[in-house]
């Protein structure tokens, strides 16, 4: 009888033991800044640099081009959160930005390959403790590859071509982000929504019609901050297309981005969400 008992209690245990190793820190509560941030495995976290590119590295030989982008020629830039737990593992992630075609999904997929392949990371560290941190990532798209600098022939056939990335070091920032803000890119993200629902105009012929959907925009944000280039690649017509460009282009001019010091052009994709007002 004892013994009986005894393996209840054995299970009993495990069984709250294996619970508590599965338990995620929700993303809202995990730290955004911390003393020591985390590391990838066998990078100084005093060397980010290290953890960027390692992770670059594994972003880019795991991630496909999802076949309805591939199909349409198009690329992007996903921004993807996710948890670095205290004991180094991945928790939650989730979809910052999401340019549609496929692309968010398999951003997910990506990231979540690293808690599959059971890659742990050096925790964060806050006041002396290992702490939940909440990382933010651009995983970037690109049906091309990125064009190659060419040394001039002579040194007057200098090239003044300006190449159009779709990420950079620190990418495009919606003005009055912090760019001394680690979390600049959520920033960019309220307040892009925050433009959006304080001017969209919901068009009459689409409310008639009881047309909604998404429209997906595409822009660069040029080296002076400018929106340039921005056309819909993506439509609902009935006015809707042209109602969110208008919002696109109404925007306050960003601060640009930064690649090895200098500004640099950057494009973007913008989904604009059309909901049919309730009655």
């Amino acid at each position: 009888m004892q013994t009986f008992h005894y393996l209840i209690c054995a299970a009993i245990v495990l069984t709250s033991a294996t619970c508590t190793m599965s338990a995620q820190t929700p993303l809202s509560e995990a730290l955004r800044r911390t003393d020591i941030a985390p590391a990838w495995p066998g990078c100084d976290p005093k060397i980010p640099d290290c953890t960027k590119s390692r992770l670059a590295d594994f972003i880019a030989a795991n991630l496909q081009s999802p076949p309805e982008a591939r199909a349409q020629g198009v690329g992007g830039v996903v921004i993807m959160e996710f948890v670095i737990e205290k004991n180094g593992t991945i928790g939650e992630v989730k979809a910052l930005q999401d340019p549609g075609l496929g692309l968010g999904p398999e951003a997910t997929r990506v990231i979540t390959l690293m808690k599959t392949k059971k890659i742990k990371w050096v925790p964060a560290e806050h006041n002396g403790k290992r702490v939940a941190y909440r990382y933010v990532s651009p995983v970037s798209f690109s049906l091309a590859m990125p064009p190659k600098e060419v040394a001039p022939s002579t040194p007057a056939a200098a090239d003044t071509t300006v190449y159009i990335r779709e990420i950079a070091e620190v990418m495009p920032r919606f003005a009055g982000c912090d760019p001394q803000v680690k979390d600049s890119i959520d920033c960019t993200f309220q307040k892009v929504l925050q433009h959006i629902k304080t001017n969209l105009q919901y068009p009459e012929e689409a409310i008639k019609t009881q047309t909604h959907g998404q429209v997906v925009l595409e822009f660069v944000v040029d080296q002076t901050g400018a929106i340039t280039d921005a056309k819909v690649i993506k439509g609902i017509g009935h006015g809707c297309d042209e109602e969110a460009l208008r919002i696109l282009e109404s925007m306050p001019a960003w601060t640009p981005a930064m690649q090895d010091g200098k500004t640099v052009p950057v494009r973007m994709k913008l989904p604009i969400l059309f909901q049919l007002p309730k009655q």
